[in-house]
């Protein structure tokens, strides 16, 4: 269970900087010790402690780049109603 048991203190970025240099926080189940993290993923979304979604941006962002590359490197083997399609199913998807 604590290999995927997660821990994060949320507040604002002065608040929980405050919090987590001042301290070692963690919370204790049973026998098993839980250490705070900094980010943590919850239904594929990644969060902050301030609960801002710039890591979850930055990351469907370079997800997003890669994909677009890999697109590139087909789209001259497609016709244009074909790559377009390819296309728009990517952005729809997303």
């Amino acid at each position: 269970m604590p290999k995927k048991t997660e821990l994060m203190w949320a507040g604002t970025r002065y608040n929980v900087a405050n919090l987590l240099c001042d301290h070692d926080l963690s919370l204790t189940l049973g026998a098993d010790i839980v250490k705070a993290t900094y980010m943590i993923r919850v239904l594929g979304v990644l969060f902050t402690p301030d609960l801002a979604l710039e890591k979850q941006v930055t990351s469907v962002s370079a997800k997003c780049f890669c994909q677009f590359r890999q697109l590139r490197r087909v789209r001259r083997s497609l016709d244009r109603d074909s790559a377009a399609t390819l296309v728009h199913a990517f952005v729809t998807r997303q």
